[in-house]
C-alpha cells in the first residue's frame, strides 16, 4: 500500500517540476508601445501628387518623437527605419524597425485603410510587432500593432509634402486564470493535496 502512496507523491512532484520548468515561457512580456515618429528629411511621392501616389519616401532620417507608453526601451530621438519608399496603397506591405538596449523590434505591416481629402492622404496599416533580435532584459512576445500616417500637400501636386506618423501596440491581455508563478504554486499545492487524499484513502 505504501508503494502506491509513494507513487502518487512522486507523480505530483514530477508534475510540479515540469510546471516550474515551463515558467520562463509564461513570464514572457507582451510588447506595449505607443509613440510618434519624426521625419526630418524630404517626403517625395512617386507621382509628385499624394492623391495619386503609390509610394512616398518616409522623410528619413526618422526618429522617435513623443512617447505615450512603452516597455521596449524606447528613448526620444532614437532612430526608426521605415521601408523606403513606403507604399501607400491598399493591401501593400512594408516594415518598420527600431533597436533598443533590449533588442531589435520589427513591425510587419499591411495597409488596411486609405483616406483621401482635397489635399491630404491618410493611411492605416495593421500587423504584428515582434522582437526579432534579443539583446538583453525580458523576452518579448509578439503583439498586434497599428501604424497611421497623415500626409498633406497644401499647395498641390509637385509642392512640399508634410507628414506625421503614429505607432501603437498597446497590450490588453485578457484574464488568464492561474498564470505565472502564483498559478504554478497553486497547481503544485493541488497536486500534493490530491496525493495526500489518495494516501489517506489507501490507508
Amino acid at each position: 500500500m505504501r508503494v502506491v502512496n509513494s507513487r502518487h507523491a512522486l507523480l505530483a512532484a514530477v508534475a510540479c517540476a515540469a510546471l516550474i520548468a515551463a515558467s520562463p515561457a509564461l513570464a514572457d512580456t507582451i510588447i506595449s508601445t505607443q509613440f510618434n515618429i519624426n521625419g526630418s528629411g524630404t517626403f517625395t511621392a512617386d507621382t509628385g501628387n499624394i492623391l495619386t501616389a503609390t509610394t512616398i519616401t518616409p522623410g528619413a532620417p526618422n526618429t522617435v518623437a513623443g512617447i505615450v507608453t512603452d516597455n521596449t526601451g524606447l528613448v526620444s530621438g532614437q532612430a526608426v527605419t521605415l521601408t523606403s519608399p513606403t507604399p501607400v496603397t491598399l493591401n501593400s506591405t512594408f516594415t518598420k524597425i527600431y533597436t533598443t538596449t533590449f533588442g531589435t523590434f520589427t513591425e510587419f505591416l499591411t495597409v488596411t485603410s486609405v483616406s483621401l481629402g482635397t489635399s491630404s492622404l491618410g493611411i492605416k496599416a495593421t500587423g504584428t510587432i515582434s522582437e526579432t533580435t534579443f539583446i538583453s532584459g525580458p523576452v518579448f512576445d509578439s503583439a498586434p500593432v497599428t501604424y497611421t500616417a497623415a500626409y498633406t500637400q497644401n499647395n498641390g501636386p509637385g509642392t512640399q509634402i508634410n507628414a506625421s506618423f503614429n505607432d501603437a501596440a498597446v497590450a490588453v491581455p485578457g484574464p488568464v486564470v492561474g498564470a505565472g508563478l502564483p498559478g504554478l504554486i497553486a497547481a503544485c499545492g493541488g497536486l500534493l493535496a490530491l496525493a495526500r487524499r489518495r494516501r489517506k484513502r489507501a490507508d
